[in-house]
């Protein structure tokens, strides 16, 4: 598709990125555009109102463009908790203070549609002509502004937005609000005029021309008929599914479920009629019975007319065999978007290091000589083998990564606490975090953005406001450029990967990275604590008996008896340390010259069987030289597949790292080299 724009906006055209645009519909609720609601009470006049609630005809138009186009939609809503905790007494009386004859009624007091302003109330609610549909994230705001005490920020970066249109209401309050602190955070943001009233005519005017003043100071504006006229250039032409083999990506299957005839019944015979094939055995644990699969769908089980689907609406997924599938908040809130779990993956289950099996079985997909890698080779097995569209796992120091490389496929590791982990039994609770196994980037990132967020019951899970918060470079990482390290020693690589990471390497250079030196004093240290610290933990959590896998029962003959020799006040000093360390690193992702990203091998090399059988311990030693470094610095990572070597065609796999809470960058670069 060629690049889109609004060529009438002011004070020039507006882009409109490819799923990197949003349309944000601001506070359309029957509170500011009904009769009786907390707008109208309000208001001085009859005639000002209506005009407000002209607003919601063109603004449905807008919606339904870009729903045509395929433009990210995002839903806010005003209003505050049910015991007014986060409601400033300034918002509640200012207004009745100063004119107490005009304004009787303030937020939270009963009205005709429920308590004003107070969320679960019907009032509260957003008017049926613009209604979101279900898989359209719909935003919670307490303030004015929508980055104000939300997670807005955080909601656009994971899915890499970087270009907003506005909608809603009021022009002259919510959405200049909005506006404004959306440009201090770096959006492009361009605001629909005959999508947006206020009520105040002369300060609405005022606002308008303000939002494109100055040449752009602040942005854009633009009316809705230019994005109807591209609307309607897009024609939506059926296609039935194709017979047999078909792409089972996230993707795929929901533009499938939208523009032809293929079913989730259909999807899961597919799915199950690969479990049922011999080399499948390895992957499972726990298959799910297909019926029982099936009945988990919301309400329409099985429709043709798939339009306002939850987000996860007929995706096919697993998790590993560590997860309790009745109680886990990610497994509830998947089911509850209309994801189906196959079954449980096998995992290894001592956890002793990122070696994983040494089964003659358990092997590469690619070839019998070589190890499936990691204690999580059973989810990324199942993804490589297309058992499902995604996988949920843990990662502790490359557990999950090493096996999806190893497997040529995408293993994100989600910075610690940014998503739930409650009910999945761990080994080293301090470091595991939650790994995403799928076929693409943008795959795993869909599955980060729709689950991320707090969990009050989550000891580890962390607060929206704890996520640091960087300006976003609306011109993507290959046009505004991004900075990248390299680890100074790469001297374990194998030959071949020596070489595919060079190419790796290169490429970044041509598609807008710049290389920069980093002291790697910091992690080389930190590697050396770490991997004692882990031995003592897992020693601690870990309720295994001994393996009947010989290579493994060596690995963890060595972990208890490295964790035996290592005191309790040794372990809190580390910690100390490593804390320090932590810090001494991530000053150098900050500043304008501070680097983006880490680019990394995921593994040194990919062993054979004979290889781990002649030296078990120094191989599951070697290969998480580059995975480590993320648990010890509570950061974020993804390994994806970027290139092939050898007559077998073996995957090389690269690994982009950075700080907690920059996934969204980290993701957008790692998409452009994907």
């Amino acid at each position: 598709m060629a690049p889109l724009s609004l060529i009438t906006a002011k004070p020039c055209p507006f882009a409109l990125p490819e799923n990197r645009t949003a349309l944000v519909v601001i506070d359309m609720q029957k509170d500011f555009l009904l009769k009786n609601g907390y707008g109208y009470l309000q208001c001085p006049s009859e005639q000002v109102f209506e005009q407000v609630s002209s607003v919601i005809e063109p603004t449905a138009k807008a919606i339904a463009a870009a729903r045509k186009l395929g433009l990210h939609i995002i839903h806010t809503r005003e209003g505050h908790v049910s015991d007014l905790s986060d409601l400033p007494p300034t918002k509640r009386i200012r207004q009745a203070t100063a004119n107490p004859d005009r304004h009787k009624l303030v937020i939270g007091a009963d009205g005709p549609m429920g308590r004003l302003l107070v969320r679960g109330s019907d009032g509260h609610d957003i008017v049926d002509e613009v209604k979101p549909l279900k898989d359209e994230p719909v935003l919670d705001k307490p303030g004015k502004g929508s980055f104000y005490n939300t997670d807005f920020h955080q909601m656009l970066v994971s899915r890499g937005i970087t270009h907003l249109l506005l909608a809603g209401v009021t022009t002259e309050c919510c959405v200049a609000t909005t506006f404004r602190e959306a440009n201090d955070h770096g959006f492009e943001c361009c605001v629909l005029t005959d999508c947006t009233g206020g009520f105040d005519n002369t300060i609405v005017s005022a606002t308008m021309d303000l939002f494109c003043a100055y040449d752009g100071l602040l942005g854009y504006n633009c009316t809705s008929k230019p994005l109807l006229e591209l609307a309607a250039t897009v024609s939506a032409i059926p296609t039935s599914a194709s017979e047999g083999v078909f792409d089972i990506s996230i993707a795929s299957l929901r533009t499938a479920y939208r523009t032809s005839n293929l079913t989730p019944a259909t999807v899961v015979e597919y799915i199950y009629e690969q479990i049922a094939k011999p080399e499948s055995a390895v992957v499972f644990s726990k298959i799910i019975d297909k019926e029982v699969a099936l009945k988990t769908l919301p309400e329409p089980a099985i429709v043709a007319d798939v339009a306002d689907m939850p987000y996860f609406y007929g995706i096919p997924f697993t998790v590993s065999e560590n997860f309790d599938i009745e109680n886990s908040k990610l497994v509830k809130d998947l089911l509850a978007s209309g994801a189906i779990l196959v079954g449980s993956t096998k995992i290894e289950p001592t956890g002793a290091g990122v070696i994983g099996v040494t089964i003659a079985e358990i092997s590469s997909e690619y070839s019998a000589e070589y190890i499936a890698g990691g204690y999580s080779y059973g989810p990324a097995l199942a993804i490589a083998k297309g058992l499902g569209s995604f996988s949920l796992t843990l990662d502790t120091d490359g557990s999950a990564r090493i096996p999806a490389a190893f497997s040529g496929v995408v293993g994100y590791n989600v910075s610690k606490g940014l998503l739930p982990s409650d009910k999945i039994a761990k080994f080293c609770p301090s470091v595991d975090t939650v790994a995403i196994i799928a076929t693409t980037v943008p795959d795993a990132r869909a599955v980060f953005a729709e689950l991320r967020g707090q969990d009050l019951t989550d000891p580890y899970s962390v607060p929206d406001r704890a996520i640091p918060i960087k300006s976003v470079d609306f011109r993507g990482p290959k046009d505004g450029g991004f900075r990248f390290a390299v680890p100074d020693d790469l001297s374990l690589l194998s030959p071949d990967y020596r070489s595919a990471f060079a190419a790796v390497v290169e490429k970044a250079r041509v598609l807008g990275g710049t290389q920069v030196e980093l002291d790697w004093s910091a992690v080389t240290k930190a590697s050396k604590l770490l991997g004692p610290m882990l031995d003592v933990e897992r020693m601690a959590f870990s309720t295994a008996s001994e393996s009947s896998d010989p290579a493994v029962a060596k690995i963890q003959e060595a972990i208890s008896a490295l964790a035996a020799e290592v005191p309790a006040l040794k372990v809190f000093q580390d910690i100390d340390t490593l804390r320090a360390l932590k810090t001494e690193l991530y000053s150098k992702f900050e500043g304008a010259a501070g680097i983006d990203v880490i680019i990394s091998p995921t593994a040194p090399y990919h062993p054979t069987f004979a290889e781990l059988e002649a030296n078990p311990v120094g191989v599951n030693a070697d290969l998480s030289l580059f995975t480590k470094l993320t648990n010890a610095f509570e950061m974020c990572a993804v390994t994806l597949k970027a290139n092939e070597y050898g007559p077998l065609k073996l995957p090389f796999g690269v690994m982009f790292s950075a700080p907690m809470g920059m996934d969204g960058r980290m993701l957008d670069i790692a998409e452009v080299l994907a």
